[in-house]
């Protein structure tokens, strides 16, 4: 049996449809992102979920008991508040016995688990500080401890690591991967950081405009994602016109070339569609691609060389291979092509580059409507993805 069932969710403020037909089962001991832009519904689903709203339509479900319509009090959930929402006047230790003292556990209890749960945060040395003398990052590890004092049967995190910065994030987030795993404790985690989502949750929930767009593990959603919303919202990705030659057999080509990629099924013959392939998946290959057999390529000029740490980010003008082509990016896009670093000298802005698109790494999507292009992550575009220009 699952430890949380949400049944048909939905929730409207006003003519706006903050909620639509949410349904998801969350298992024991599992942690699973609500990941998505600003005004998805993903902050207003674990509100519901806490006890906060209370839903328009469906259920909440905790341990197979219907705990819909009981306050957030009753629920057995536990949650940590996106500003932290620590008592001002109340040291780290005596925040992390608040709700033990509510419910009147035995003193020699609350002070063995506050014991315990300050060591497990590495808070012991700031027990009797206020919430004004500690940083940040302690401040959020004493809500964290404040949260699973109670032992929770579900632990609701809303954006906890946005007020911190982002060496701070970094520790935070693995630190709340430690202890979820650590205490078995069945969470879900709020978020529109993906490297936050994807880096500790066992499953991802992506949203958009309040509905479940789709749901899977990090490496699923990110290598394989099955809507044009998720491949754009989650990494960088390239969106490389083809044209359809067989939808039975997913044989596409682009220029001269013709390849087999999976995702043809229930297109058009003869159509347009968008061939989805990370940047650090395109394989460069100098200027000349003439030894190439089978696999597309593209070629063009370096316009750009972006320093990422260990790879370096080529954004490059395609050169068309033949005039007229329907499949040749647009001349306002270039299509981005992640390299290593210590490489980066071999490609520099103003160089010719062609590169090579390997079978089996790239998806195929129907999705006339958008310009073919490189899409930018959601981290270097204030959360919304848009094509380079």
């Amino acid at each position: 049996m699952s430890r949380l069932a949400l049944g048909g969710i939905s929730k409207r403020f006003g003519e706006q449809v903050a909620v639509r037909d949410f349904n998801l089962t969350v298992e024991d001991g599992e942690l699973v992102s609500f990941l998505g832009p600003s005004g998805c519904g993903k902050t207003t689903t674990l509100r519901i979920t806490a006890g906060f709203e209370s839903p328009d339509m469906g259920s909440i479900v905790l341990d197979g008991v219907d705990v819909t319509d009981l306050p957030p009090n009753r629920r057995g959930m536990g949650m940590v508040f996106q500003g932290y929402a620590l008592f001002p006047n109340m040291t780290a230790a005596e925040n992390v016995d608040f709700g033990l003292s509510v419910r009147k556990r035995p003193a020699a209890e609350r002070k063995a688990r506050i014991a315990e749960l300050l060591e497990l945060f590495g808070l012991a040395h700031v027990a009797g500080s206020y919430p004004h003398q500690m940083s940040g990052g302690q401040q959020q590890r004493v809500a964290l401890a404040r949260a699973v004092a109670i032992q929770p049967g579900v632990l609701l995190l809303d954006e906890p690591l946005s007020a911190v910065d982002a060496k701070v994030r970094e520790e935070l987030r693995t630190e709340i991967r430690r202890m979820q795993v650590q205490m078995g404790i069945t969470t879900i985690l709020v978020t529109h950081d993906q490297s936050e989502a994807l880096s500790i949750s066992d499953r991802v929930v992506v949203m958009n405009r309040g509905a479940i767009e789709e749901v899977g593990t990090p490496a699923q959603i990110y290598a394989e994602p099955r809507s044009a919303f998720t491949a754009r919202f989650i990494g960088a990705m390239n969106e490389i016109p083809v044209r359809i030659v067989s939808a039975a057999h997913g044989l596409v080509e682009r220029g001269e070339r013709r390849v087999t990629v999976a995702g043809a099924t229930g297109l058009a013959d003869g159509e347009l569609a968008l061939l989805l392939v990370r940047p650090e998946s395109l394989e460069p290959l100098g200027p000349t691609s003439g030894t190439l057999n089978g696999d597309l390529t593209m070629a063009g000029q370096v316009e750009v060389q972006t320093f990422l740490g260990a790879t370096t980010r080529l954004l490059v003008r395609e050169v068309p291979t033949r005039a007229g082509d329907p499949t040749a990016l647009p001349p306002t896009q270039r299509f981005a092509v992640d390299i290593p670093s210590a490489n980066a000298g071999r490609w520099p802005t103003g160089s010719n580059l062609s590169v090579k698109i390997p079978v089996g790494v790239s998806r195929l999507i129907a999705d006339r409507s958008a310009p073919g292009g490189v899409l930018s992550s959601s981290a270097t575009s204030g959360g919304k993805a848009k094509p380079y220009a």
